[in-house]
């Protein structure tokens, strides 16, 4: 069941059960109740809009998930050639705020034309568009807008978006009663406690709707502030959510649930371990990198004044900070949920300022993609990996963040090593993996140690390659030796980078930190054969220029 205008399919058909029983008529008419003539308040949003944006939007540029759809005056919900990620995107009218903060009577007109329009094609279930968090996100916009967008005379315009909003916010509660599953529910509770808490006649829901949401909150953040998806800019999703929530409360002069205050204690502080000196977030398990200032802005208004930890031991991640040299390891310290689907078991990522280094490849938003699954695999991460397989984390533990005996953290004088044993190919392929890096104490050198063992198949040949990817602006150039690189910053800082192999090898490679980039890059290839029992150790180190040493 596509959405067809003038019989073309512009998403992809889909005709599962549930969607069949949602897309009968018996169900349409069940959608139906009483109409309030308001809202109670509007719920706060804390990130504003784009009145430049908006100017975009008003000549039909629709620029969502890096791809330009320039559409002039036809309808955006129809544009060809988009794909599906860039159409639910579409439908959680998230560029809404922009036409709000422009602010003129042509954008009020212009924006609420665009939502007579979807109502008039969109107000009955529909695939994809309809789905959960799509919905959810759609409704939070809407009612984030109310003000900027319902009119004074209680107008025809008022009756159908509250009439949607009502009907929408009905197959949720359905949906989420009897359909819902998985571990993140948060964001379809969110806009169902918000949504019910709007109107009069439904403050028995939101009562009912608050206590879930809350206990939602406590399943995503973890106990030391670790988003359950472990991808760093859901970490400042779901913190954007918590703030908007609390203003919300706040302005309705309502108490602040504890649980709630100390989500965003513990999420902030989180938000901050993932952040590089320029500001943005970490690219691990499918994250992708916000637009400047961005991260600063929210954390600034989350009123925590938590510093970042040194380790996340729930979300399996370390944090090593000297001077100005700061590195991110993944771990996985308490294993990954069934299905999750990035494998950067041992990856790190090194800044140094404002500066990337060394980096992994990014993600690409649609998670169907083949961009995607190459992304995810452990080659696309700065670590260790084994042919074209890829590691795997452990299981999930049932007692997260207790102490592991894969992960060691030593400090003395200032000087930091973590040691990792990396479990990854024990399985697959009967390699034993760890890692030892080390951080002086003046942060200008950044030395590691790669060793492999064989557990089984000793008369077995074994070749891996540790990877380190580059950021695309370092200027890289060969020393004569072969055996090293140098590397130059955008601050003009040199650093060099030495390796115990003979030689090191660039490969090219791919950096995709936001929708729709996909950076020509390089990578640092270090190719290692192990055969027999014996271990074969390969080391290397970043010095920044001055502080030569050998690995």
């Amino acid at each position: 069941m596509g959405i067809k205008q003038s019989g073309f399919n512009v998403l992809p058909a889909r005709k599962s059960a549930v969607d069949l029983f949602f897309s009968s008529s018996l169900y349409k008419s069940s959608l139906k109740g009483r109409i309030p003539k308001r809202l109670l308040f509007t719920p706060v949003d804390i990130i504003p809009g784009d009145a430049e944006r908006a100017d975009r939007l008003f000549h039909g540029n629709f620029l969502l998930e890096g791809l330009d759809a320039r559409l002039g005056s036809e309808e955006p919900w129809f544009a060809k050639k988009m794909p599906l990620y860039w159409h639910q995107e579409l439908h959680k009218f998230g560029w809404l705020k922009d036409f709000a903060a422009n602010g003129s009577d042509s954008a009020k007109r212009h924006a609420r034309s665009l939502i007579t329009n979807w109502i008039a094609r969109f107000d009955e279930y529909h695939p994809h568009i309809w789905d959960a968090d799509i919905l959810a996100r759609r409704l939070l916009s809407w009612m984030q807008q109310s003000e900027f967008l319902l009119t004074s005379n209680d107008g025809d315009f008022n009756y159908k978006f509250i009439r949607s909003i009502r009907r929408q916010m009905q197959h949720l509660k359905r949906y989420c009663r009897y359909f819902a599953k998985g571990d993140d529910l948060f964001l379809p509770f969110l806009a169902l406690y918000t949504g019910s808490a709007c109107f009069k006649d439904s403050q028995g829901d939101a009562s009912k709707f608050k206590a879930r949401l809350l206990e939602e909150i406590d399943k995503v953040i973890l106990p030391d502030g670790c988003h359950v998806s472990r991808a760093p800019d859901q970490h400042l999703n779901a913190l954007t959510d918590l703030i908007n929530l609390r203003e919300t409360l706040r302005r309705l002069e309502k108490p602040l649930p504890e649980n709630l205050i100390r989500a965003i204690d513990r999420l902030a502080p989180a938000v901050r371990f993932f952040q590089h000196g320029d500001g943005k977030m970490a690219l691990f398990d499918g994250s992708l990198s916000e637009n400047e200032g961005t991260a600063d802005h929210i954390l600034a208004l989350s009123e925590a004044m938590g510093r970042p930890p040194l380790h996340l031991p729930h979300g399996g991640f370390e944090r090593v900070r000297v001077g100005r040299s700061l590195v991110i390891m993944e771990t996985g310290q308490g294993g990954r949920p069934k299905g999750h689907r990035y494998h950067g078991a041992g990856a790190i990522e090194f800044s140094h300022g404002r500066d990337r280094i060394v980096v992994n490849c990014g993600a690409h938003p649609d998670i169907s993609s083949p961009w995607a699954k190459a992304l995810a695999a452990t080659a696309a991460h700065s670590t260790l990996s084994y042919q074209e397989t890829n590691a795997e984390f452990k299981p999930l533990e049932k007692q997260m963040g207790t102490e592991d005996p894969d992960i060691n953290v030593l400090e003395d004088g200032g000087n930091i090593w973590i040691d990792f044993t990396n479990r990854g190919y024990e399985k697959s392929a009967s390699l034993a993996h760890t890692r030892r890096l080390f951080m002086d104490e003046s942060g200008t050198s950044l030395r590691g140690e790669d060793t492999v063992k064989v557990l089984s198949d000793a008369d077995k040949s074994h070749e891996f390659i540790v990877r380190f990817h580059l950021h695309p602006d370092l200027s890289l150039s060969r020393a004569m030796n072969g055996r090293q690189l140098l590397l130059m910053t955008p601050e003009g800082i040199g650093w060099q980078f030495i390796s115990s192999l003979s030689e090191l090898k660039l490969e090219e490679s791919i950096y995709c930190s936001q929708p729709g980039e996909a950076r020509k890059s390089q990578q640092i290839v270090l190719r290692g054969q192990i055969h027999g029992p014996d271990e074969l150790s390969i080391k290397w180190a970043f010095h920044q220029m001055g502080k030569k040493e050998e690995a």
